[in-house]
């Protein structure tokens, strides 16, 4: 694993502000003459996508560093490397446009020009839908799970919710945030499976539902910045792709993997598959597949190595990309 600040100078911004001397956190796994496959990560995650992503990147993951040169960049607004409200004063608002455009000045500064796959989930499959529709002739294959064309009216409706926690108390609003952001994550089939109406495993007089809603807290308050939080939570927001899958010849080339995920009641399947409709009818080639599972929205993070077997490319896919790179070598 390698990492290292990227400055890319200044970066004008969707809603017109600029952000001056701007950072990129950069974590890369593999040898630059490999394949390349770009991994942007999720509303909490970080640049080190090995470590929250191991079922797809890792020994023996579809994404092996033995065969791929993997690139992970920390979100702009993020408070794991990259500038963000812990850098800047007064941030701005920033958009999934704005984060992947950073993305790209980042990579193009490490001499990075292709990207065979992006994938992504949540926050991350819309960077990685993004990717596709803002340089379709620099990626090949762009992989966007549990995430569609746009943030729902109910999605939208949860983030304000926690973005007004936030607004309480900065401490207690983010442990709160964090609750109510669980319960979209999961299934109450799960919940029931996994927690029931008993009591709290460690003891304390709650049910063991309450316990596990605060240990997420407690995890959360360690490691995440409110600032961050209400600043990613906007830009999902803001996510709206509907109007610009354009036909033609450079959309075409990219090819564009959905996964739904069968519980997910954030990013709903028949959202998803409606979406892949969308672009579908303007010229894209596009597919979905459905991750069957009980972790709701989660199951992209809970249950990855189910996920890689969906994903992975066939095997005439694999043989043919492995002969391109030994004609290359």
């Amino acid at each position: 694993m390698r990492e290292a600040d990227v400055g890319i100078g200044a970066l004008t911004l969707d809603g017109g502000e600029s952000l001056p001397a701007v950072v990129q956190r950069v974590t890369m796994y593999g040898h630059r003459n490999r394949r390349t496959v770009f991994v942007p990560h999720a509303l909490t995650g970080s640049s080190r996508v090995a470590e929250w992503w191991p079922g797809i990147v890792g020994d023996g993951a579809p994404f092996d560093p033995s065969e791929w040169c993997v690139i992970g960049i920390n979100a702009l607004g993020s408070c794991y490397g990259s500038t963000g409200p812990t850098s800047v004063r007064a941030f701005p608002r920033v958009t999934v446009r704005d984060i992947v455009r950073a993305q790209r000045r980042a990579l193009d500064e490490l001499g990075v020009d292709k990207i065979d796959v992006v994938i992504g989930g949540s926050l991350g499959g819309m960077q990685a839908l993004q990717w596709a529709i803002d340089a379709p002739d620099r990626v090949g294959r762009a992989i966007v799970v549990g995430a569609h064309d746009h943030h729902s009216a109910m999605g939208i409706a949860l983030n304000t919710v926690q973005r007004d926690a936030l607004a309480l108390d900065p401490v207690r609003g983010l442990r709160l945030a964090r609750k109510i952001a669980m319960l979209t994550y999961k299934s109450a089939a799960l919940l029931d499976a996994r927690h029931g109406r008993n009591a709290d495993r460690r003891g304390a007089r709650r049910f063991d539902v309450e316990g596990y809603l605060e240990h997420q807290a407690d995890l959360f308050e360690r490691r995440m910045d409110a600032a961050t939080y209400e600043t990613l939570t906007l830009a999902m927001d803001s996510f709206d792709v509907r109007c610009h899958p354009e036909p033609g010849e450079r959309s075409g080339r990219t090819r564009l993997t959905f996964a739904g995920i069968s519980t997910d009641w954030l990013f709903r399947p028949s959202e998803v598959r409606a979406a892949v409709q969308r672009f579908a009818a303007s010229g894209w080639n596009a597919r979905y597949v459905e991750l069957k599972s009980d972790h709701g929205h989660d199951a992209f993070l809970a249950e990855s190595h189910r996920l890689a077997a969906l994903i992975a490319p066939p095997a005439s896919e694999r043989s043919l990309q492995q002969r391109n790179v030994s004609g290359v070598a």
